[in-house]
């Protein structure tokens, strides 16, 4: 994932153009960035994302990639021992401003030498949403320096609360972009204590400098985190392995819609097969073969009080998917005799007392082979409360002969209408089908034509039995969902409305 920042942002910038085509709508209520965007009495930290970004652990938490361990502190860090406050750091002593290094400004009152960062408090931290713009960061936090001095050990602590406006843009290459338009930074109860006795002059002089010297520190900290974030901002792109059958890719083209409630998302998917093949492509060339229309995503329903966050798929996205499965003959099932115990033994005995013309032709009894095939990309329909496959199958009977030669007895064609259910695990859309209804008919046959209403039964058996078990083996290995602001849609609420799944969490 992103650093904490930049996961705490980054589903604000996940988005498809309002006129471009899209799959899936993704909407983040102001409370998943903070708890409304309030300050965090007692030093706490807020439970939305923004606390866990820069909080503990986080970006600017102890040990994080921000904190007294990492680019900000210790003794390497960036404003560390060595770093740009170290000494013979950019500001620290023998550094190339030398207002605070050895020979500077106050090294002619005391000799202060490599002034460093020992320390940064977990911050209080709170994001907000600008309508039409992007967010607004407040960070409170104190910082403990120390440096040297000819009277000894010299002890700094600082509070800090920088306030920064963040707007979201989009760079030459079409991805998001986040660009700090204006940040604040406030000082605020400077303390300083020198281990050998306290120096008024030393102390008054001391904060004047500070005043002036850590806010152009503090804020390019910002904008440190901020390319960071754009760095890994190019690894949108990337593929979600789709299992072993290929992967989907999420895509954006613009910016999103920005209020003061809400994030609302557009993304766009591309499902690959294992080939390398685009199944549907829409912000490119599609492939030679026709895909069906699509359909118009419908707007998000109203958020519930008690979500916080939504996540639309659209109809176009689940027959992009199903269309992946059905080229890579995922959805393609052979059946012999002993594979499945509680079917009928697949014999030319056992269909030719449903289909006289097979004794006629075979009055010795030979095993036969069930080819189950899906040769069109199934059709997904979402109503109210209902969603419904529309899968055309087709099952090709082969004769085994003692020989091993293998010969086509007839191929039946299987309209069915698979009922849908759907629900969340791992993050992960699960899918689960059950018969409705099918209608069979012969295409050909080798033993002249025949009633195939007798054999409604057999193939209802072998659905039941062995077809739709191995569809939702194969369906419910679950359709990886876009992993934004680490939100997890595990367990999340599924409606279906017209063209459009939603999860809410």
């Amino acid at each position: 994932m992103a650093p904490a920042l930049g996961i705490a942002l980054l589903c604000a910038l996940l988005t498809t153009s309002r006129s471009e085509p899209k799959d899936a709508v993704l909407r983040l209520s102001n409370g998943v960035l903070s708890d409304a965007g309030g300050d965090v009495p007692g030093g706490g930290i807020p439970t939305g994302v923004a606390g866990g970004a820069l909080g503990q652990g986080g970006l600017l938490g102890d040990g994080g990639l921000l904190g007294t361990a990492g680019i900000l502190g210790g003794p390497s860090g960036l404003l560390g021992r060595g770093g740009l406050l170290g000494n013979g750091g950019l500001l620290g002593g023998g550094g190339l401003l030398g207002v605070l290094g050895e020979g500077g400004l106050l090294s002619t009152v005391q000799g202060l030498t490599g002034l460093r960062i020992v320390e940064l408090t977990v911050p209080r931290v709170s994001l907000r949403l600008l309508p039409g713009i992007g967010v607004h960061l407040n960070l409170y936090t104190r910082v403990a320096l120390n440096a040297k001095s000819l009277l000894g050990l010299l002890d700094i602590a600082v509070e800090v609360n920088i306030t920064s406006r963040v707007r979201l843009t989009m760079d030459g290459m079409g991805c998001p972009k986040l660009v700090t338009e204006r940040c604040d930074t406030l000082l605020g109860g400077i303390k300083v204590r020198l281990l050998r006795g306290l120096l008024p002059v030393v102390d008054n002089l001391l904060a004047s400098v500070l005043n002036r010297l850590l806010p152009n520190v503090l804020c390019p900290v910002v904008d440190i985190a901020l390319g960071l974030v754009n760095d890994k901002l190019g690894l949108v792109n990337s593929l979600v392995p789709l299992g072993l059958l290929g992967g989907i890719q999420y895509t954006v083209s613009s910016l999103p819609l920005v209020t003061s409630q809400f994030l609302e998302v557009d993304l766009n998917t591309a499902v690959r097969r294992v080939a390398g093949g685009l199944v549907d492509y829409p912000l490119g060339k599609p492939e030679a073969v026709p895909t069906p229309p699509r359909v118009p995503v419908p707007p998000l329903p109203p958020m519930a009080d008690t979500s916080s966050s939504q996540l639309g798929l659209s109809v176009n996205f689940l027959s992009s998917v199903l269309s992946a499965l059905q080229k890579e003959g995922a959805l393609d099932l052979d059946i012999s005799t002993g594979m499945f115990p509680e079917l009928p033994p697949l014999t030319t005995s056992t269909l030719g007392a449903l289909v006289p013309a097979v004794f006629e032709v075979y009055p010795e009894s030979c095993e036969l082979l069930l080819k189950i095939a899906v040769p069109e990309a199934p059709v997904v329909t979402l109503k109210k409360n209902k969603g419904v496959i529309q899968l055309t199958a087709t099952a090709e009977v082969v004769v085994i002969h003692p020989d091993d030669v293998q010969r086509s007895l007839c191929l039946l064609n299987i309209d069915t209408s698979l009922l849908a259910q759907f629900s969340v695990k791992d993050n992960k859309l699960k899918i689960g089908v059950s018969l409705e209804k099918a209608d069979l008919s012969l295409v050909s046959s080798s033993i002249g034509g025949f009633d195939v209403s007798s054999l409604e039964m057999l193939v209802g058996q072998i659905f039941d039995v062995a077809f739709l078990p191995a569809l939702n083996s194969v369906l419910g290995a679950g359709v990886p969902l876009p992993r934004l602001l680490n939100v997890d849609f595990t367990s999340a609420d599924v409606d279906i409305i017209e063209d459009l799944i939603v999860l809410s969490v």
